[in-house]
């Protein structure tokens, strides 16, 4: 890790300065502050020329007034005042700088040149630069939310993201509150003036809270670092990666958003997880927070429209799984709890009985996780079905919940759901039983797809 000081200082910092705070309500300095104070248990000095107090909290008229060291500044000032913030700061004053403010590298004529000066005047000062033109960051766990998003999501060790998009970052937050996913850290590099990718990657294959990574960028400043460090991060945990700018087009986009040449990388650990947008991302992140590896490639559909069924079918096959038609013992034990009419040869079609979906699906699900001739299990749950509320809880019951052992623990199951919004709440009820659903049969065939390479990808390198 370049420079003197570790990134544990940056994501569990003891204490926080903000500059441009104020007790304006609606200004973002008020709503940073505001956020920060919410669960934070560290010190917070707030920066202000003529407030004497910001939000009960003591303010000081510069950095350099602040009595200790200082593990984290955060600045909601203009781009022209920054440098000037930098320069007052005492040598080993601060050992971070997350700078939100935009007009650096991203700017057409003369933004580098401010960039370079700005992490130049840092590194004088023994500062390093998060940003600029960042989203912040936050650690779920530690209780900080230094960044512009207005909710911090459920803390636990699990997921882990960094990207340098501060519109991605906004999503995840949004994702995570709307599936009540539990997070552990973000950070958005924006710009990548200083701290860059590899540093970040590196702190999380080391950090025990984090045991997925997500990593969302447009630009790689260093590839073969990049290879190395994903490599052995890889070799660790789950890690996920969603590359944007691979066109003329993209790339362009995303030099016009952060300054940065849309450069990619080849040769990659074959364990990564690739993901095409950031929503997959976050949709694979959910079923590897969930749910157990599947252990092979041969899906058991249970779904109560053929249509649908033949339609997941042949999304499983053309990505790559197996969808096996069950042996003549499985059928047979599968045949009393259905219609004669039934299909029982994979997929299941429940046909729509769906009054008696919650005493069918949970047996059904029992035989099917438990037994040899499938890895993974998709069920469907749409319409009529949606709005019976008794069917989601005891979808949830049969699932298994850490009590049980053997092969029936070991197996994933993953919903496609499709509802109106009206009864999104009953949805609500799987994914708080840690049950993931997707809105989409291809959303749904491409994460049990996703995970089951990554599972085939960590046993098959041993």
């Amino acid at each position: 890790m370049k420079g003197n000081e570790p990134l544990e200082y940056f994501f569990n910092a003891r204490n926080i300065a903000l500059v441009g705070v104020s007790n304006k309500e609606g200004k973002m300095g008020n709503l940073f502050l505001r956020r920060i104070k919410k669960d934070f248990h560290g010190e917070i000095y707030p920066v202000h020329p003529t407030e004497k107090k910001i939000l009960g909290l003591t303010s000081y008229r510069e950095i350099a007034a602040i009595p200790s060291p200082i593990d984290l500044v955060v600045p909601l000032i203009p781009q022209e005042q920054l440098l000037p913030l930098v320069e007052s700061c005492a040598n080993g004053q601060v050992k971070f700088l997350l700078a939100i403010p935009s007009g650096f590298g991203e700017l057409p004529r003369g933004g580098k040149i401010i960039e370079k000066n700005l992490v130049r005047l840092a590194k004088e000062r023994g500062m390093r630069v998060v940003g600029p033109n960042s989203l912040g960051m936050f650690n779920c766990l530690y209780g900080l939310n230094a960044s512009m998003a207005p909710e911090l999501p459920q803390g636990a060790p699990g997921f882990s993201c960094v990207t340098q998009s501060g519109g991605f970052g906004m999503a995840v937050t949004m994702y995570a509150q709307n599936h009540h996913m539990q997070m552990a850290k973000f950070c958005d590099l924006g710009n990548t003036s200083d701290v860059e990718i590899n540093e970040i990657l590196e702190y999380f294959c080391q950090d025990q809270e984090t045991r997925i990574v997500g990593i969302f960028l447009e630009s790689i400043p260093d590839p073969k670092r990049f290879i190395t460090e994903t490599s052995l991060l890889a070799k660790k945990k789950p890690l996920i990666f969603t590359k944007i700018g691979r066109t003329p087009a993209g790339g362009r986009a995303s030099f016009t958003h952060i300054g940065l040449p849309s450069v990619g990388v080849e040769g990659l650990d074959r364990k990564i997880i690739h993901a095409h947008t950031g929503l997959e991302m976050l949709h694979i992140a959910k079923g590897l927070t969930w749910q157990p590896l599947p252990r092979g490639r041969k899906v058991g559909i249970l779904t109560g429209s053929g249509g649908l069924g033949a339609e997941l079918t042949d999304l499983c096959i053309e990505h790559g799984l197996k969808v096996p038609k069950f042996s003549k013992l499985l059928q047979k034990a599968l045949r009393p709890f259905l219609p004669s009419y039934a299909s029982v040869t994979n997929p299941i079609d429940l046909t729509p009985l769906w009054w008696e979906f919650p005493k069918i699906y949970p047996p059904l699900i029992h035989m099917l996780l438990s037994s040899p001739e499938i890895d993974l299990l998709i069920i469907t749950i749409i319409d009529v079905a949606t709005t019976v509320e008794g069917l989601m809880h005891a979808v949830v019951e049969a699932v298994p919940n850490g009590t049980q052992t053997g092969d029936y623990l070991l197996k994933p199951i993953y919903v496609y759901w499709a509802s109106p919004h009206s009864t999104l709440k009953n949805m609500r009820i799987l994914e708080d039983g840690h049950i993931p659903c997707y809105q989409s049969t291809l959303e749904t065939a491409r994460v049990a797809a996703a995970i089951s390479r990554y599972g085939n990808n960590v046993r098959t390198a041993g």
